[in-house]
């Protein structure tokens, strides 16, 4: 009883007969068309070579295809959680409201916030940090990082300064830098000033 055979193995005998059938005319020189001559090793090593080329690269073709709807698949969802702001200075006051609401869902009182400057990140992007003081236990610190990653807005955390709080507590003073992120279209002020450089 003949087992039935896999799509891979009818690829591999359909390979090997090509293979063989190309053996075969090699073998006993075969003339080419258009009075080419008998063939050589040379050009068949040439022909060989191209033949792996186009099969690495037929086979590559589908993979990078798959990675390229991936990645824009990946981009997409991104540019869903940019600020919706429409200029730097209400992203400014948008990020200051998140990152309330953030802190608080982590049990942590602002103290401050200082509103940054908005600065390009890359073409398409500008950045709007917002720097936060505040006091608490280090835990609350790791947990406050892991909710800014999880956050609903693509939130980045630009720069943290932990310092022993003076009370006699165990809590850390901690001044934190957080990003939120624009399309650059919606900060032509930056457009501009980088173009005049």
């Amino acid at each position: 009883m003949a087992a039935a055979m896999s799509t891979r193995d009818r690829r591999a005998l359909i390979i090997l007969g090509g293979a063989v059938a190309l053996f075969a005319l090699l073998q006993f020189d075969v003339v080419l068309p258009g009075g080419a001559g008998a063939l050589t090793a040379a050009p068949v090593n040439a022909v060989e070579e191209q033949l792996l080329t186009a099969q690495v690269a037929s086979r590559q073709r589908p993979l990078t295809q798959a990675e390229l709807k991936a990645a824009q698949a990946t981009l997409a969802n991104a540019e869903k959680r940019l600020l919706t702001s429409d200029t730097a200075a209400l992203a400014s006051a948008e990020m200051r409201e998140i990152a309330g609401k953030i802190l608080e869902a982590e049990g942590i009182k602002m103290d401050s916030s200082q509103f940054g400057r908005a600065e390009l990140e890359g073409d398409y992007y500008a950045q709007v940090p917002l720097v936060v003081h505040f006091n608490c236990a280090i835990e609350q610190v790791v947990n406050l990082m892991a909710a800014i990653a999880n956050a609903g807005p693509l939130l980045t955390t630009r720069e943290v300064r932990i310092s022993p709080s003076k009370s006699e507590t165990k809590t850390v003073a901690v001044r934190m830098t957080i990003a939120g992120y624009l399309p650059v279209a919606r900060t032509p002020e930056l457009v501009k000033k980088k173009e005049s450089r």
